[in-house]
């Protein structure tokens, strides 16, 4: 039996020629034509004159019914741009905070730019709706003891040797403990890379089971599809020692790795606020992990403090290798006929015998090492001066010894720092002997510096001047006589004294072979 309410009600519709979507006074009488008088699906939509489909929504949901756009509607003025904003707000993830786009600019941009029509009002609705797209959502972590580790580096400003400078700070944090280790290196190369692990890993007490980094060109070559990557291969080598993995963030997502992307901005505004004055990195480095320590101590997480649950970490973490890896790049270069071998734009002395030859050079970040078939042959200080010339003046005086015209303009004399003492004896020396022969033996006392340390040198030469000898075996003796005084000679204690008779007929018989 058909209800009258509802006969007009779809008359009405139908009358009109117009599909309207059901009410839920109707989806009622759907519901209870089926569930009370047990009519079936067809005969419900038969007698209201319905889709099956629509009776059977109304027995799935009677809920007020909610209109859906089955297509988005068109927008036929900003509609053609929608991409090209999504693009720059993309782009604008990237950018400094302060440097992004708004809507007023991408309006101006669109209109200079792409002869956008339309009206600023439009271009910042739909800015609005896309920014909305745009932000993401982070789901809080929990990490095991030893689980993993975040590296990174970071840039900061300190006054070093009495001007100001930059340096590249390197983080490694502690996932579960968020105990975190900070120093200060001249660059971000690969032996900076090496070298921060190698105090890291040293300083938390052992290795975790995994570091999370960014894309280092120092450690990646090439970024694949997904979170595949392609290695550089040193960086592998070293890596093996420890035996952690490296997972590498998607690009341009670092707050994958936030922990750490925090610490390097904490670091600078808690450690380096105001700016430390330091004379060398030993100096800043040892600064850095007193405050490494003091942070510890007073930071709380879950009850605890950071150094307790540190602790409890470093029982799980796994132990540092018995053979540690170098923290250097090696590379092979021939020595020139100046005796310099080049390292990244620099270039470093050796000692002449090996001109032509083809040496190994290991970089590291304060040092550079040059052997000749497993021979160290040469120790530097690194320098990361462009064009720069490190040269050691001993690898050089024995050419100069015998090329001694050379000796007043040879490059590594000239900026040798010597006492004024070496001058003044050297100026003796030359008035006493002749010029070129002056010079040797001067040349000869500065070879002594090889084995003797500048103190005692310079005390020799002083005390030759005093004494007005002005030779190379006498400076040499004086040397000796002041690292090993001479023992004090004993008196001797004569019981009787015995005069020997001045008699000469003593010697016409020695000369005849007789007694004496």
């Amino acid at each position: 039996m058909t209800t009258p309410l509802v006969t007009n009600y779809r008359t009405d519709i139908c009358s009109q020629g117009v599909e309207e979507m059901i009410t839920v006074e109707l989806k009622e009488i759907i519901r209870k034509e089926y569930f009370l008088k047990r009519k079936s699906i067809r005969q419900i939509a038969r007698e209201l004159h319905h889709s099956r489909d629509t009776v059977r929504k109304a027995l799935r949901d009677p809920g007020v019914p909610v209109y859906t756009r089955k297509k988005p509607p068109i927008k036929k003025s900003i509609g053609p741009f929608c991409e090209v904003i999504r693009q720059w707000l993309e782009e604008d993830q990237r950018r400094p905070a302060k440097q992004r786009h708004t809507a007023r600019r991408i309006f101006d941009r669109l209109r200079d730019e792409h002869a956008f029509m339309g009206t600023d009002r439009t271009v910042r609705r739909e800015v609005s709706l896309l920014r909305a797209k745009l932000p993401e959502s982070h789901v809080p972590q929990t990490y095991l003891p030893a689980d993993g580790a975040t590296f990174d580096f970071g840039e900061a400003q300190v006054i070093f040797q009495g001007s100001e400078r930059t340096v590249h700070l390197a983080c490694m944090r502690l996932d579960c403990s968020s105990k975190f280790f900070v120093c200060a290196l001249p660059t971000e190369r690969r032996e900076s890379l090496f070298e921060s692990h190698l105090r890291g890993f040293a300083y938390l007490g052992g290795v975790p089971l995994r570091v999370r980094y960014d894309n280092l060109t120092t450690a990646v070559y090439k970024i694949l599809n997904g979170r595949n990557r392609e290695e550089q291969s040193l960086w592998v080598a070293f890596r093996s020692h420890y035996l952690f993995e490296a997972h590498y963030c998607a690009p341009g997502k670092g707050q994958e790795k936030g922990g750490v992307e925090n610490l390097v901005g904490y670091a600078r505004r808690n450690f380096l606020v105001p700016l430390p004055e330091v004379e060398s990195f030993d100096e800043l480095n040892d600064y850095l992990l007193d405050c490494c320590e003091r942070d510890a101590t007073s930071r709380e997480r879950f009850g605890k403090t950071v150094e307790e649950l540190w602790n409890e970490e470093r029982e799980k973490l796994q132990s540092l290798p018995e053979r540690l890896p170098k923290a250097c790049v090696v590379i092979t270069s021939k020595v020139n006929r100046r005796q310099m071998v080049r390292l990244f734009g620099i270039r470093y002395s050796v000692p002449p015998q090996y001109v032509g030859q083809v040496v190994t050079v290991q970089a590291f970040v304060f040092q550079v090492i040059i052997s000749f078939r497993e021979k160290t042959i040469a120790v530097h200080e690194r320098s990361y001066e462009r064009d720069d010339e490190v040269l050691d003046p001993q690898h050089y005086l024995p050419v100069l010894l015998q090329k001694p015209g050379a000796f007043d303009r040879a490059t590594p004399i000239v900026h040798w720092s010597l006492p004024a003492a070496f001058s003044r004896y050297h100026m003796h020396l030359k008035d006493r002997l002749r010029e070129s022969g002056g010079t040797k033996e001067y040349i000869r006392i500065l070879m002594l510096l090889k084995d003797n340390s500048m103190e005692e040198v310079t005390a020799a030469i002083k005390k030759a001047t005093g004494l007005g000898v002005y030779s190379f075996d006498g400076v040499k003796n004086l040397l000796y006589q002041l690292r090993e005084p001479a023992k004090r000679i004993g008196s001797l204690e004569v019981q009787s004294p015995v005069v020997w008779p001045n008699q000469v007929n003593h010697f016409d018989r020695l000369l005849q072979g007789g007694a004496s």
